[in-house]
């Protein structure tokens, strides 16, 4: 009988061949993923930049130009532009603009609706566009009068307080050029721009605002009785708010003291009880932790109570409490439902935290000094 020949063994040169290959294919992954890193970090620089951009001047066209210019930097393309909502014509104007042929886009005006910046306007959507023949959103007549054939397209809305009012768009001759990654991008950089806009569009009504204060200012100068009237005026308007703000702190503090009364009469006794009753180790911990929290609530009437009187605890809170509503022992331990003996002895405890031991003064007479 013949015998079965043993598989061959792969020879060594064939697996240093197979390691090299795996080696040069996990490489070229690390090279593909660090230069995606590379281009993210690229992305959050731009962001940063354009920020930075937009906190350090109020000139709208300066900051606008700013982040323009980064985009085309970045993404490496023929040209960029901002487009803003003409909200008396309904038009989409094109702000800002950076590029090749930037001054012959810039001011330029779409109907509404036209365009792929009228649409985005339109539609609030972001629209990336791989080929603009293919696409009849794209408004030609800008293209044909730079002489320029845009292949390409991104486009995002800009908003302020969910409102759309432009368009930040980016354009270049390559078809397919964008992708999903340029358009959070995009889209970061148009809440910039619209913050910039909001930002320069409050400082322009600003500055009309303490033109208009300067005019009416020298318009009352000119009339003694008017600015005498005013002045009185104001007065009268100082001392009603100063009225209305001194009712509002007494009806907080009220409300307040009304809160830790509450909470002292209506809690606290029943959380004592609860600790004296026949409780496990976890329900014992729960009981320390509202009472814990129990005191925080209280800690209004322990504000008003010198610094060394901190110790005292709830229910010795609640008896002092209690003792300056001119209550008496008996009283008192019918309403916390203890013995006469309990309640003495928490008021002697009491005398003695307060420092009161040995002398001539009511434990009542002095609880009133502290409030």
């Amino acid at each position: 009988m013949a015998k079965v020949k043993s598989p061959s063994t792969v020879s060594p040169s064939a697996t240093k061949t197979l390691n090299a290959k795996r080696l040069e294919s996990e490489n070229r992954t690390l090279s593909r993923r660090n230069e995606a890193l590379k281009q993210r970090n690229r992305e959050l620089d731009l962001i940063i930049q354009s920020f930075l951009a937009i906190n350090s001047s109020l000139e709208l066209d300066r900051v606008l130009s700013k982040i323009l210019e980064a985009i085309k930097k970045l993404f490496g393309v023929v040209g960029s532009s901002i487009w803003l909502k003409d909200h008396a014509t309904g038009e989409v104007v094109c702000q800002q603009a950076a590029g090749i042929q930037r001054n012959l886009v810039k001011g330029w005006r779409l109907p509404p609706g036209e365009g792929v910046a009228g649409w985005v306007c339109a539609y609030g959507d972001s629209v990336i566009i791989s080929d603009t023949r293919e696409d009849i959103r794209h408004f030609r007549k800008v293209a044909d009068t730079m002489q320029i054939e845009l292949r390409s397209i991104i486009s995002v809305p800009m908003r302020v307080k969910g409102v759309v009012i432009g368009a930040l768009q980016v354009v270049d001759k390559q078809v397919g050029r964008f992708d999903p990654s340029h358009q959070m991008v995009l889209e970061a950089l148009a809440d910039a721009s619209a913050t910039a806009i909001e930002n320069a569009n409050l400082f322009e009504q600003a500055n009309r605002e303490i033109a208009e204060r300067k005019r009416a200012e020298k318009e009352l100068k000119k009339n003694e009785r008017a600015l005498k009237d005013k002045s009185i005026a104001l007065k009268e308007v100082n001392t009603a708010l100063n009225v209305l703000l001194k009712n509002r702190e007494e009806d907080r503090v009220h409300m307040e003291d009304l809160i830790v009364a509450n909470v002292k009469d209506l809690v606290l006794p029943f959380i004592e009880k609860l600790a004296r009753s026949q409780l496990d180790e976890k329900q014992v911990t729960y009981v320390d932790i509202i009472q814990a929290n129990i005191s925080n609530i209280v800690s209004p009437f322990l504000r008003q109570i010198p610094m060394k009187f901190f110790d005292l605890t709830p229910t010795e809170i609640q008896i002092a409490d209690l003792v300056r509503k001119d209550k008496t022992t008996k009283e008192i331990a019918q309403i916390l439902n203890a013995s006469p003996k309990t309640i003495e002895a928490h008021r002697n405890r009491l005398r003695k935290k307060l420092g009161l031991t040995n002398q001539r003064i009511q434990l009542r007479d002095y609880l009133m000094t502290l409030v």
